[in-house]
């Protein structure tokens, strides 16, 4: 069944018949590739495990901060950004420009969606070094 929002009926009528059939359609019920559904999945579980923690031992400025320490590494370095489309055709300072402009020099606003932006940059791998390395080694200091 398709569902169509109001004030969106004329534009569905302009789609020829063929195109719908033929293009949209089929893309609706292609099957999702499991390492991205996998990825998704993690990405929830590890969001909620970085924002429990730093909510309460900390706040949301201080996460930014840890993920750009993180990504910007010897190990990973600011090509973390290449992941993201808008990014693959920058120079390099032009990455770390928008890195300083957007997430070292303007942190009050927007601080959540920032943080799930580069949340979302990390493999999972890389998300669960971070949980090792900034969440559960301090508690193992403790």
């Amino acid at each position: 069944m398709v569902v169509i929002e109001k004030g969106n009926e004329k534009l569905w009528e302009k789609i020829p018949y063929d195109v719908f059939i033929n293009h949209i359609i089929p893309y609706t019920y292609q099957k999702k590739d499991s390492t991205l559904l996998n990825d998704i999945r993690n990405f929830i579980r590890d969001y909620r495990i970085i924002l429990n923690y730093y909510s309460f031992e900390m706040n949301e400025f201080f996460l930014i901060h840890d993920i750009l320490v993180f990504l910007i590494s010897d190990e990973i370095k600011i090509d973390f950004l290449n992941r993201n489309v808008m990014f693959k055709n920058l120079s390099l300072d032009k990455k770390y420009e928008y890195i300083q402009q957007h997430f070292q020099k303007n942190l009050n606003t927007k601080v959540d969606q920032k943080n799930k932006f580069l949340l979302a940059l990390m493999t999972p791998s890389e998300r669960a070094l971070f949980i090792n390395q900034h969440i559960i080694s301090e508690f193992e200091n403790d």
